[in-house]
């Protein structure tokens, strides 16, 4: 493995990643993008927009997925731009705009973040984060390359920083180690596959801001009402349990207090302060049960295991026999 090679793991997932963002914002607006493949370029990331949307990720490496952008594009992408708008009603619209682009990146990072898995092995990253203005990453090498339509351009970023882990050992060396890791890995991984396979209820993992993290039973899709094949990684739980807005609202603060107090108070008490069953807009009743994963050495919350059970038909036959025993009773 030479200086290629390294630069290779960042040309391939910058190129993945911007693809996996024409995609998201197809699916979320219908707005076809085209790949620039002659802007690509491979130096530390800067950007001439002002508007900034990252996702940071760490595991055996760590780096950043980026977003960068025009607020006028931005908000002519949630159609919200008129022209020759002043630029204080542009910046009246940040919340809604931002909001959208966060949701790209989520959405584009679930997907992305699976192919930087096969060379590095699992993977936790942060909500996305927006910023107006100048942002210092890293000085890392960064891949970078256009999307573009007729509303604008998106510049899309990925960093690589192995700047832990080239300490006291040669780059080569270290990739190579980790490649060798993640293929004894991904022994293991078969096994969980096949068990992923098997399980009947639906088992999923969130991060603090309830996104579904690569890692899912097989059964899910169909338990929640979807199609089997239907890829549900980068969702929020709101739309994987079609949730009203006010119970989702409730057990997204639930969520949130689980990982900032996972370390201070016992996980069973926090467990007692979120209902964990709920009937979504579609009339099906879910329970659900909740298992904490801790990361070792820092005793806080990698993530949130969920197993989602229907219990619609379950509740029904009870009211039924409930019913029953009423009229006998009388």
């Amino acid at each position: 493995m030479n200086n290629n090679s390294r630069n290779g793991y960042i040309s391939t997932n910058a190129v993945f990643f911007a693809q996996s963002v024409i995609r998201s914002l197809e699916d979320m607006v219908g707005d076809p993008f085209v790949l620039n493949k002659s802007s690509f370029k491979e130096i530390p990331f800067s950007s001439r927009f002002n508007m900034i949307a990252y996702i940071h990720f760490s595991g055996t490496i760590q780096g950043d997925y980026i977003l960068s952008l025009d607020e006028i594009t931005a908000a002519k992408l949630i159609d919200a731009y008129e022209s020759g708008m002043p630029e204080n009603d542009l910046r009246e619209m940040r919340e809604d705009y931002g909001g959208f682009i966060k949701e790209l990146l989520n959405l584009a990072v679930g997907q992305s973040i699976l192919e930087l898995e096969q060379s590095f092995g699992y993977l936790t990253y942060t909500p996305g984060t927006v910023i107006y203005g100048e942002v210092e990453f890293p000085d890392v090498t960064s891949g970078t390359i256009m999307i573009e339509n007729e509303k604008g351009g998106i510049l899309c970023g990925f960093s690589l920083n192995l700047a832990e882990v080239k300490i006291g050992r040669k780059l080569e060396e270290t990739l190579q180690e980790l490649e060798k890791k993640t293929i004894e890995a991904n022994r293991t991984a078969k096994d969980v596959e096949g068990i992923l396979n098997l399980i009947p209820s639906g088992l999923v993992a969130i991060n603090s801001d309830a996104k579904i993290l690569p890692g899912h039973s097989h059964s899910t899709a169909g338990i929640v009402g979807y199609d089997s094949g239907r890829e549900i990684v980068g969702s929020d739980l709101a739309t994987l349990l079609c949730l009203e807005p006010d119970t989702f609202q409730i057990l997204i603060k639930w969520v949130h207090k689980v990982f900032l107090k996972n370390d201070s108070l016992p996980f069973e008490k926090l467990v007692l302060m979120c209902d964990n069953e709920f009937t979504n807009q579609r009339g099906k009743i879910f329970k659900l049960d909740w298992l904490p994963v801790i990361n070792e050495k820092t005793g806080y919350m990698e993530k949130l295991l969920i197993i989602i059970q229907d219990f619609t038909e379950k509740r029904r036959l009870e009211a039924e026999n409930e019913e029953l025993k009423n009229m006998f009773d009388v």
